[in-house]
């Protein structure tokens, strides 16, 4: 799969790093994300789609399904999502610190 260009913001950096640091046998999900990186679901679950949809990672669901909670969709690097974490990035356009009265 190809990766379509995503725009590579704080919020996927911290998503990828943290996707990358989980162990083989511990994949991350959701929620374990969004109490790893700080942001909430409304933020996480939007960028791990469009993130799917890039072919950066992929993701399998938990199998069997405990009887104890609802089954977990597990997340994982791929060889494109591995290129974009390893790749250098450019320093952007910093803005200006706000003025103090």
């Amino acid at each position: 799969m190809t990766a379509k260009p995503i725009r590579v913001s704080l919020v996927v950096l911290d998503l990828l790093a943290a996707i990358d640091r989980a162990a083989p046998d511990d994949p991350p999900w959701g929620l374990r994300l969004c109490e790893e990186t700080g942001y909430g679901s409304g933020t996480v679950y939007p960028a791990l789609d469009k993130l799917l949809r890039a072919g950066w990672i992929a993701d399998r669901w938990e199998e069997p399904q405990p009887s104890d909670r609802p089954r977990r969709r597990f997340y994982a690097l791929t060889e494109d999502g591995r290129t974009a974490v390893s790749a250098p990035r450019t320093p952007g356009r910093s803005r200006p610190a706000p003025s103090r009265p």
